[in-house]
């Protein structure tokens, strides 16, 4: 065991590399407590995201599945994207349902939010729970976007669930569902 406790590192310099409406990218010059350079690092600097859990009124999950080019499957997941700028994550959760689903809930519980990957994002992730969903209309996609909408038993759902805060927004819900009844 070690008696060093951690501590922040400080930013010598900052470079943006690269920034676009989707992200931004900068490589940080950054020396610690020790005085060691860490250089370069890379911060990604993408805006929120929501993950929304979706029940219908007999209580099964409504789940999506897209393609996600970063791994190169085609995945099941919540329901989910980014928080626009000057959008609040409830309002965001509300229209990402509405948009890949074409559904509407009765009630958003909003379950907390966590980092998306403290390591190297600075963005965080918005998790909540929808109850009470039904169809209000088609599905709103972007025109890249090819979405499939499915219902599932909740129980069980989250070994199916591929990517993590999918899975920590199923086990958020669970929970929450088990202190609420």
């Amino acid at each position: 065991m070690t008696d060093a406790h951690p501590s922040p590192w400080r930013v010598v310099s900052s470079q943006t590399l690269l920034a676009d409406r989707w992200i931004r990218l900068r490589s940080d010059d950054c020396e610690d407590a020790q005085g060691r350079r860490i250089a370069p690092y890379y911060v990604l600097e993408p805006g929120d995201w929501v993950s929304v859990l979706a029940l219908d009124v007999e209580g099964d999950a409504i789940v999506v599945e897209e393609y996600r080019h970063g791994a190169g499957i085609v995945a099941l997941g919540t329901i989910g994207g980014a928080v626009d700028e000057d959008e609040a994550p409830i309002e965001a959760a509300c229209r990402e349902l509405r948009e890949e689903t074409g559904c509407i809930a009765s009630r958003l519980v909003d379950l907390g939010a966590t980092w998306a990957n403290f390591g190297n994002h600075t963005n965080r992730v918005h998790h909540f729970l929808a109850l009470g969903c039904v169809r209000a209309g088609a599905q709103l996609l972007d025109d890249t976007e090819t979405i499939a909408v499915y219902t599932r038993p909740l129980e069980g759902l989250g070994e199916h669930l591929t990517q993590s805060y999918h899975q920590l927004t199923w086990f958020k819900a669970l929970d929450w569902i088990g202190r609420s009844t």
